[in-house]
């Protein structure tokens, strides 16, 4: 509250914070001058509008109950009283934070209302919108502290916007909104080349189980799936080595989505291995649905084509593709370069992209799960060896498996090959699973060279950002020590440590199996070479 005027005596100003932490408070009465100070004869303090009769000084301390309250001081001097000057203030309260709320998502078209809030240590909340101005960068505008978003049909991508709350005096706030594209077109082809590595054996398959064609590998050399069909039949079609640099695959969503009418979700990947490990470029387009599949070429040189049909959506991508290229086509043999997933009522396509990590040589691995508030309810876990050769492949660790260590009820559970930690039910926290990579090894020499370990994710409940990282923190020496939901090392040395943002929206489904999990990637360990290479899968979305 401003000072007002003294009505008689020297000018002085109240001093004294806004917000006390606690119940014990301090003011003062500040003068110009000495002088000013020295015509002083009398002071009165008041509380709430209430004369403090034992307060008779230039400066006012002391306790006073938690709330709102008005303190006020006036001076006596040789003309008499001055007015009472006053300020409110707050005992126990602290503001903590200004929050620019309003919605994350918002579809492309719609409008949402956004405000300013401080938040204070007891847990009130003041709204101080009509103090700021609010603007914000690319298809959008506010009346007010209303936001609208444009309308964009030409566009199939989301749109990050920046919103800034700025007050007149001050720092501004800022938020970051994704504006949901809406733009929905009839996919009948996906269209995916990789350019410029002659190396590759490299195939394209279908994920479905409901598909009799599922797991089978078109590639160079089988280029028809099925292999007695024309083109425009096949569910998949693959090229010989194109223009001596480039490959090429074809998805028939068409035929697909009219064959298997109750399907909501289309899966594809194309896996390979090349000459060495590195990375790979390539691109992918939907074409519309009066698109057509061709072949084009002989056996040996194949090239597929399309006729008719507008080209939508052509997307770039970058991905990794590990060394090992040795003439085999089979699906275990290879790993994953890019997976796609089509999802037919919103017409959208995603995709996800391999990402690698090299760690060099440890003996404890610890892969912890995090999420915080806003994120979601109760991440669920998985993590389990896979192709390994041995019974422990597709025996998972975490909320719903059979037990919390593999093999089952190691004593004790630090001896155990895969120990998961407990299930953390908050709205944030962690889960962790100790992977006991050197006792697996140690004791199953004649296994695989490359032994992976899946990473896989779920939401309990319905996720509202969906948000989460993944660490994986590896340790030479030591021991690993469980606290909480989370393991910890103890006498030995860190030697690597790797976060990485994700995000899914799947949620626990009844009767659900692991196919339902977001499988974020995996942890590949090489016998020969004592490391281990972290693949994460990238997704990017593609549409609403």
């Amino acid at each position: 509250m401003p000072d007002p005027f003294c009505l008689y005596g020297p000018p002085f100003t109240l001093t004294g914070e806004e917000y006390f932490s606690d119940n014990t408070v301090g003011f003062q009465v500040v003068f110009g001058t000495p002088e000013d100070q020295q015509l002083v004869l009398a002071y009165q303090w008041y509380l709430n509008g209430t004369l403090m009769i034992n307060e008779r000084g230039g400066s006012l301390a002391g306790k006073i109950y938690c709330g709102n309250h008005t303190v006020g001081v006036r001076v006596l001097s040789s003309e008499g009283w001055s007015g009472i000057k006053s300020r409110s203030f707050y005992t126990c309260k602290v503001p903590t934070g200004l929050e620019l709320n309003g919605p994350d998502t918002i579809n492309e078209g719609d409008s949402a209302t956004y405000r300013v809030l401080r938040h204070f240590s007891d847990g009130t909340v003041e709204d101080l919108t009509n103090q700021y101005t609010f603007t914000v960068n690319g298809g959008a505008s506010f009346n007010g502290n209303v936001l609208t978003t444009i309308k964009n049909d030409s566009s199939f991508s989301d749109e990050t916007l920046n919103i800034t709350a700025t007050p007149v005096t001050g720092n501004p706030v800022t938020k970051q909104v994704t504006v949901k594209n809406t733009t929905q077109f009839n996919s009948a082809v996906l269209v995916v080349d990789l350019f410029n590595d002659t190396s590759l054996n490299v195939i394209g398959l279908i994920d479905n189980p409901e598909i009799a064609v599922n797991h089978q590998a078109a590639n160079s050399g089988n280029n028809f799936l099925p292999a007695s069909v024309v083109a425009e039949n096949a569910y998949i079609l693959a090229s010989d080595l194109m223009n001596g640099a480039n490959w090429r695959f074809e998805f028939n969503l068409a035929k697909l989505i009219t064959e298997y009418p109750g399907t909501t979700d289309f899966v594809f990947y194309i896996k390979g291995r090349g000459a060495s490990d590195q990375n790979l470029s390539g691109a992918f387009s939907l074409k519309t649905k009066e698109a057509k599949m061709v072949m084009t070429g002989d056996a040996g040189s194949y090239v597929p084509s399309v006729t008719g049909g507008d080209t939508v959506n052509y997307t770039n991508f970058n991905t990794f593709v590990v060394k090992g290229a040795n003439g085999s086509y089979s699906e275990a043999d290879l790993r994953n370069i890019i997976r796609f997933n089509y999802h037919v009522p919103t017409d959208t396509l995603t995709f996800t992209t391999a990402e690698q990590i090299v760690i060099a040589d440890f003996d404890h691995v610890a892969v912890r799960y995090h999420w915080q508030q806003g994120a979601g309810q109760d991440l669920d876990i998985f993590v389990g060896f896979e192709q390994t050769g041995t019974v422990f492949d597709g025996i998972y660790v975490g909320f719903g498996g059979p037990n919390r260590t593999v093999p089952a009820d190691t004593v004790p559970q630090s001896d155990a090959y895969l120990w998961w930690a407990s299930d953390n039910t908050g709205a944030s926290g962690i889960e962790a699973v100790l992977i006991g990579m050197e006792k697996f090894v140690a004791a199953h020499p004649n296994s695989a060279n490359i032994i992976e370990v899946g990473l896989y994710a779920i939401w309990f409940g319905t996720p509202a950002s969906g948000d989460f990282t993944i660490e994986l923190v590896t340790y030479k020496g030591g021991t690993m020590q469980l606290v909480g939901t989370n393991f910890v090392n103890e006498g030995g040395v860190q030697v690597s440590n790797h976060t990485i943002p994700l995000n899914t929206m799947k949620h626990k489904q009844a009767n659900g199996t692991i196919a339902d999990y977001f499988k974020l990637g995996n942890l590949a360990y090489n016998k020969t070479t004592k490391t281990a290479t972290l693949n994460i899968n990238s997704v990017i979305d593609q549409g609403s």
